[in-house]
């Protein structure tokens, strides 16, 4: 914008509202003249008897006279004129008037643009503060209201009537432009008029960009975006969305996709290409700093028209949450409905409405998390000119995190962040899975419980069969992206690339220290689902809540373990009654989920008969967990303990191992009461220590420790 012509400008302006203030106080000099009065000192702050007088004897402004012959009328007519030409000549050399602008952009009636004028001077010039002070004799008044507007800018009462829609709570002014104050008593006439700082800085400095608002960024037309990696058909497609003709119709472009996947990318790409501004509201910051949605949103439209640019509203999606997300989310399409002609609104999780208008053009784009072939290359692309360790294998990194190219950009970041803060010289495996995890955002901890692996497959004691099978459901895991991306059977496999396995067997066998195994080996989290969290009797819910565990996992490709899951995954049984219908639906809809998930799910059960046989033959693998024979429970008894515990030499792990068929669960009890026991005694964990603990986990099934059990030992147990 040219600072002199649109100084010029706003100097001419202000000698035309001087003359419009001038020619009100000639009206009312000539209707009451000033008189002196015993309260003048008060004059403003006291209502006195002479003023009363003066005011009964003042015919009403509304009625007033039109003086339309005089020198003053034509001075403001050639004022008036002298403006009009400076805002033709500022269209033909292309320089932008802020006033003028304001006006053309929301079609402001001429009182509009006035009262504007009128709002801004006392920005511009303190004198306004008296004069308007002066005007509605009252000292404290310093900025306009309703009634001096009226009395000031209408030149006929019949204009007086009409500008008073104008002034309404949905007219332009109160909606877009005036700061929406609460007005403690008083009538509307005295409401005070004030310019919201925002409009103050445009109309007075011209075109912004950056944070301008909270909640509100502007992207100028010449921002520099990154280019794309993939998806470059979706551009294509909004791009060609401009040459449909939709006359004069709003086009609504609905972008959904993980955090990361582009949304914003593609809108701002749109803008570029369009050669416009783009005003970003962030719904999400607006709700989380509690401010006035409907405010922010009026914020967002006002400054996409000031710009003339696209509006773009981010994280939809927190208006879906919670009992008021029908209110919310009709509030958000009544307040772009026909202000915009272009709206991208952006959301992390699909949704749909039926309060479109006529008017409106809606098109519905879904943003994929990129394949697992492309993920790798991504990686391998993102991560030219970083120290990365020999360890670090990229399909498999690939293959654990279905990231989008944003989440892989900031953990490639974070990862350098962390060798910084760690004083190393490159980025190894911990690091990188460490700011991996920093970018998933879910919310499992509401209905599961995370698990924190530290048993590896060294400490695991169980049959050759059994181990295989798990090393084989891991190497699935690491090598996925190789098989379902080089090798071609991710095109062949529309669902189903997830891992699911059942873990069978007694209690106390080794299910839940497999399932951490497994979340050490791969390094992902695992976390236990909360069962009491998941059932309801409420039809719906239980699928509902699984609904809500699928698809915040999704977002980590954390491990879901379902213990004791014959409570869930039980066999489907013959329709009876509701309540059997009920449960049916209940099974075939995790066998859905189950299916759809591309992480790993770990059911564990007790019984393996009580599961249905559906599960069983979808299943990647069944292990079966045996109770340890003497063997593998002298194995357990030896590993039990940690290498820093004193041992005292009578302790035989054959004898408790031949003697005692316990489970793996029942000997880590019996090994950390026996250490309990020996440090209250302050000796060594000794063989009398471990027998009191086995008589203790026995009692607690009803079971009894024989005296044939341990007749070497009777006289420790006294039982002599």
């Amino acid at each position: 914008m040219g600072l002199g012509n649109g100084l010029e400008h706003l100097v001419q302006s202000l000698q035309w509202l001087d003359l419009k203030i001038q020619m009100l106080l000639n009206k009312q000099w000539q209707a009451a003249p000033p008189q002196e009065d015993l309260m003048d000192p008060f004059q403003g702050l006291v209502v006195s008897e002479q003023e009363v007088q003066r005011l009964l004897l003042q015919e009403p402004m509304l009625f007033a006279r039109d003086e339309e012959g005089d020198e003053e009328w034509r001075e403001q007519v050639e004022l008036q004129a002298a403006l009009e030409e400076l805002v033709q000549q500022s269209r033909q050399e292309n320089v932008r008037l802020p006033l003028a602008h304001v006006a053309s952009c929301f079609a402001l009636t001429p009182f509009e643009q006035r009262c504007l004028l009128a709002c801004l001077a006392v920005e511009v010039d303190r004198k306004y503060e008296k004069l308007y002070a002066y005007l509605q004799d009252d000292v404290t008044c310093k900025y306009p209201t309703v009634d001096l507007v009226l009395k000031l800018l209408c030149d006929s009462p019949s204009e007086r009537m009409e500008a008073r829609a104008a002034l309404g709570p949905d007219g332009a002014l109160m909606r877009y432009f005036l700061k929406q104050e609460e007005q403690a008593g008083g009538t509307w006439l005295s409401r005070p008029l004030r310019l919201d700082e925002r409009m103050v800085r445009f109309l007075l400095h011209g075109e912004e960009t950056g944070s301008l608002l909270p909640c509100i960024d502007v992207y100028s037309p010449e921002q520099e975006w990154p280019s794309f990696i993939w998806e470059e058909d979706v551009q294509e497609r909004l791009q060609a969305g401009l040459s449909v003709e939709r006359g004069d119709s709003q086009w609504v472009v609905l972008l959904t996709g993980n955090p990361g996947s582009g949304k914003l990318l593609h809108a701002g790409h749109f803008a570029k290409q369009s050669h416009r501004a783009l005003v970003v509201v962030d719904v999400r910051r607006a709700i989380e700093e509690e401010r006035p949605l409907r405010e922010v949103l009026a914020q967002g439209v006002r400054e996409a028209r000031l710009q003339q640019g696209i509006l773009c509203v981010r994280h939809v999606q927190v208006l879906l949450e919670g009992e008021a997300s029908d209110r919310r989310l009709y509030l958000l399409l009544d307040s772009i409905r026909d202000q915009v002609d272009t709206v991208f609104l952006l959301s992390e999780t699909p949704w749909r409405s039926g309060d479109w208008s006529e008017s409106q053009v809606v098109q519905s784009l879904k943003l994929d998390i990129p394949p697992d072939e492309l993920r790798r290359t991504i990686w391998e692309r993102l991560a030219i000119g970083m120290p990365v360790a020999d360890e670090v294998d990229w399909r498999v990194v690939s293959g654990k995190f279905r990231f989008t190219i944003g989440q892989t950009i900031r953990a490639l970041q974070a990862a350098m962040h962390g060798v910084r803060w760690q004083g190393a010289k490159e980025i190894n495996l911990e690091i990188l899975y460490k700011a991996c995890y920093q970018q998933v955002q879910h919310k499992l901890e509401k209905k599961a419980v995370r698990i924190t692996p530290r048993q590896s497959f060294d400490s695991l004691i169980l049959p050759p069969e059994q181990k295989d099978l798990l090393k084989n459901a891991c190497a699935q895991m690491k090598y996925r992206t190789q098989v379902y991306g080089e090798w071609g059977f991710g095109k062949k496999l529309s669902y189903g690339k997830g891992l699911s396995m059942l873990f069978a067997g007694p209690p106390g066998t080794g299910k839940t220290m497999s399932a951490e195994v497994i979340a050490h080996e791969l390094q992902l989290e695992i976390y236990k689902i909360d069962l009491s969290q998941i059932i309801s009797k409420y039809i719906g819910e239980t699928e509902k809540n699984l609904h809500e565990i699928f698809s915040e996992a999704q977002l980590s490709s954390s491990i879901l373990f379902f213990d004791e899951a014959d409570a869930l995954f039980g066999k489907r049984s013959e329709v009876k009654d509701s309540h059997d219908k009920h449960a049916n639906v209940e099974t075939a809809y995790l066998l859905q989920k189950m299916e759809e998930y591309e992480g790993i799910t770990i059911l564990a059960t007790n019984f393996q008969q009580n599961i249905d046989e559906a599960f069983m033959r979808r299943l990647n693998y069944v292990v079966r967990f045996p109770f340890p024979d003497a063997t593998y429970r002298e194995y357990i008894w030896r590993g039990m303990f940690p290498k820093e515990t004193p041992l005292d030499e009578d302790v035989d792990f054959a004898y408790l191992a031949e003697k005692f068929q316990l489970a793996g669960g029942s000997i880590k009890n019996i090994v950390t009461s026996a250490a309990f026991l020996a440090v209250e005694a302050g000796q060594l964990v000794q063989m009398r220590h471990l027998l009191r603990a086995v008589k203790h986990e026995l009692d607690k099934t009803g079971k009894l420790l024989l005296k044939t059990e341990v007749e070497d030992y009777l006289h420790e147990l006294g039982l002599t």
